[in-house]
């Protein structure tokens, strides 16, 4: 019977034991990553762009940021802004004025990769941005029909400033009003942008 008895207390010591150290070292880390800011976050992104020729477009993108201190962080993003409209015009041609219509459907492309700026009232972010184009211009008139391709080979690089301000609303998100202006690109002017971004802190 004692025998019995001791063989019980040394197998609850064993399993036991190790058990409440395990929960305790779970619990501890817990708690310390809980009190960790989260400095990796993922969004989504939707506004309006404006740019010379072409009006006003819906833009949509997607972005990460990394945040290294708490006001200094990186954010690179993928931007897309489709363009369609239906053009109308006439053409010389022997003298005569011919008529003409057709449609044009262009993809303006945006690779940004900004320092950001984090203030309580107000973000600031600038960096460099790489541009790209893809569509065509498709013309029909009562001589025949016409079309003109731009393929994404047709980069070049800009400067993008953004200005922003960032909203908590739960625990992990955040939500971003910003407006900004990208130089170079397409255009002879800047584009002139307004968007929201949702973000997931990770």
């Amino acid at each position: 019977m004692r025998t019995h008895e001791i063989a019980n207390r040394s197998l609850t010591r064993f399993v036991l034991r190790p058990a409440v150290f395990s929960f305790l070292v779970i619990t501890h880390f817990s708690v310390h990553a809980q009190d960790q800011p989260r400095k990796n976050l993922l969004g989504i992104t939707t506004g309006l762009a404006w740019t010379e020729g072409w009006g006003i477009n819906p833009q949509f993108g997607i972005s990460y940021e990394r945040q290294f201190t708490r006001h200094s962080s990186i954010e690179a993003s993928l931007r897309w802004m489709p363009s369609r409209s239906n053009i109308k015009g006439l053409y010389p041609d022997n003298g005569k004025w011919i008529p003409y219509s057709g449609r044009q459907a262009y993809n303006y492309y945006s690779l940004p990769v900004l320092y950001k700026y984090r203030t309580s009232i107000v973000n600031i972010s600038a960096g460099p941005v790489l541009n790209m184009m893809r569509g065509h211009t498709s013309a029909i008139s009562e001589q025949g029909s016409a079309t003109h391709k731009m393929n994404l080979r047709n980069v070049n690089l800009g400067a993008m400033l953004k200005v922003g301000k960032s909203i908590n609303i739960k625990d992990r998100f955040v939500l971003e009003p910003e407006v900004g202006v990208t130089s170079g690109g397409y255009f002879k002017n800047p584009v002139l942008e307004t968007n929201l971004t949702l973000k997931y802190k990770l």
